[in-house]
């Protein structure tokens, strides 16, 4: 190797030295930063705010206009997996509704409009329930609510109330819904749901004789299934009406006696499988006790459960339809006897009778007859039931 080419492959050597030590510096530098505080990371802080509302088109309170879809715009980007619903759709609700609402997600806005377009000179009322998101997973919690009308005023007509189930003593919140329709015509239905407090509201609905229906949407499917509990009634709107709904399931196969459990040796506890008539009340005569060698013991009284107290009952107003039912017997059971039941046209609340048998056991030990309770405190007569 010639002196040139030695001098050359040196002052390679040397760059290259000097190269590799000049990244080591530097990176040092770069780790010496990086590790120099434990601060914020880059970007800012996390995000945990819900996203908000910006504005919704058109805006409410517009009269004579005909959009092609209603707008509801955020401050950011939208997830479209959403809290409370299997869809975006199940988060909107169109009054009067035409079926389930098209809604479209379109990253930070969704439009949403009739399936079968807008009515003529008619009002509509869009919610959008809880439940939005955004792509962190920030959800709000409440809603919000535009009014519009494609003709040239918007009613102040409303109806309102609470839906309670009736049979449990309780409001039925988020998940109920209500609808209120003319009577004579289905094609117009208005809609609502309840808050957490059991309230609706169905506002901008013009005067008019009406159908108001209740009841409690257990699948989501804003559809009115078998075992799902409701109430129905008919109002006369001028202005605004107050209405409150008590919704129970309409068994039409009647009340089952499920069980009978002896309490002491004079004393039985009738179950049922649903509500019992209020206005039809079980009789001594209704209830049959068989011993073992067929004949009868005597029934003395049918008693319901003692009226409740709790504030629950006293805001519903009126008693609870029973599911038990407490018998007095002539005599007392046999230790280890078996002893038959049966009642004969038990009516349900929805008014359909039905027949029971049940074989009770006494226990070989049996407890002494309680002493006779205070009398129960008087309670709101019973209402008609609304079938």
């Amino acid at each position: 190797m010639g002196q040139a080419a030695r001098a050359a492959r040196g002052e390679g050597f040397i760059s290259l030295r000097i190269v590799m030590r000049a990244a080591l510096t530097c990176g040092a530098v770069i780790i010496a930063i990086a590790c120099a505080s434990p601060g914020m990371p880059p970007g800012g802080p996390p995000d945990t705010e819900a996203p908000q509302l910006v504005n919704v088109a058109p805006d409410s309170g517009k009269t004579g206009v005909t959009p092609k879809e209603v707008i509801f715009r955020f401050d950011e980007v939208i997830s479209e997996r959403v809290s409370g619903a299997a869809s975006l759709s199940g988060l909107f609700l169109i009054s009067p509704s035409s079926g389930e609402p098209r809604v479209e997600w379109h990253r930070e806005e969704i439009s949403v409009r009739p399936r079968r377009g807008w009515r003529k000179n008619v009002a509509y009322t869009i919610t959008m329930l809880p439940g939005i998101s955004d792509l962190r997973g920030n959800t709000r919690n409440t809603g919000a609510v535009t009014v519009f009308s494609t003709g040239s005023s918007i009613p102040s007509s409303r109806i309102s109330g609470v839906l309670f189930n009736w049979t449990e003593a309780r409001t039925i919140s988020r998940g109920g819904l209500v609808q209120a329709w003319p009577r004579g015509d289905t094609t117009l239905m208005y809609v609502a749901t309840t808050d957490s407090a059991g309230a609706y509201v169905l506002p901008s609905i013009p005067p008019g004789d009406y159908v108001v229906r209740g009841f409690s949407d257990d699948n989501t499917n804003r559809g009115l299934d078998r075992r799902e509990p409701y109430d129905t009634a008919g109002v006369t709107l001028r202005d605004t009406v107050s209405l409150n709904l008590f919704a129970f399931v309409h068994d039409s196969l009647g009340a089952r006696l499920q069980s009978a459990v002896l309490r002491d040796s004079v004393t039985i506890d009738l179950s049922f499988d649903n509500a019992l008539s209020l206005t039809a009340p079980l009789t001594p005569a209704q209830v049959r006790v068989t011993a073992p060698d067929s004949t009868d013991i005597g029934v003395l009284s049918v008693t319901p459960p003692a009226p409740d107290t709790a504030a629950a009952v006293r805001r519903l107003g009126r008693p609870i339809p029973p599911r038990t039912l407490t018998i007095k017997l002539n005599r007392q059971v046999q230790p280890s006897k078996s002893y038959r039941i049966r009642v004969t046209a038990v009516r349900n609340l929805y008014g359909v009778e039905r027949n029971g048998e049940f074989t009770l056991t006494a226990p070989a030990k049996l407890p002494a007859p309680a002493p006779p309770p205070n009398p129960p405190a008087a309670v709101p007569p019973a209402p008609p039931v609304r079938r």
